[in-house]
């Protein structure tokens, strides 16, 4: 019976982890300007904003699940390619 335990423990720890990166992804969104999306071709900053928020929502209410893995990939997405994406548009390449 520790094993559940100690999974459960963990279950409880990947999720708070998901939840701080879909936090942090909506966060880095909201601040972002609305112009810079479609100037590097991706969705535009209310569509990111609302699946990401989406996500979040989804995730704090049904626990660790499949909503949990798909905000996760979609956050991490967001963080590593679109958020660099942005960030470049904004300030240039150096």
């Amino acid at each position: 019976m520790v094993a559940f335990a100690i999974q459960g423990w963990i279950n409880l720890i990947l999720w708070i982890v998901i939840l701080g990166v879909l936090l942090w992804a909506f966060a880095d969104c909201v601040i972002r300007r609305k112009d810079a999306f479609p100037a590097i071709g991706t969705m535009p900053k209310v569509g990111w904003m609302l699946v990401i928020g989406l996500m979040a929502l989804l995730t704090v209410f049904t626990g660790f699940g499949l909503f949990a893995y798909i905000g996760a990939g979609l956050a991490a997405y967001y963080l590593l390619d679109v958020r660099r994406g942005l960030r470049e548009a904004a300030e240039g390449p150096w």
